[in-house]
């Protein structure tokens, strides 16, 4: 993308930052910047969603 500036910015990939990016990305005019931390990562506990339980307090995963 050559732009460097957007019409909105959303911070944070989840459900609903993704929801809205694709609404918003329907007008074509429209530029937005989805941002959302950290990395990939393909730890089995991070991928299965019982894992969540075992990830909550792992501060390499949730920085809460």
């Amino acid at each position: 993308m050559s732009s460097t500036t957007w019409d909105t910015i959303i911070v944070g990939a989840g459900t609903a930052g993704c929801v809205l990016a694709q609404r918003l990305t329907q007008d074509p005019s429209h530029s937005v910047l989805l941002l959302e931390a950290g990395g990939s990562d393909s730890r089995v506990w991070v991928r299965l969603p019982i894992g969540y339980a075992r990830t909550f307090r792992d501060p390499r995963v949730n920085w809460m």
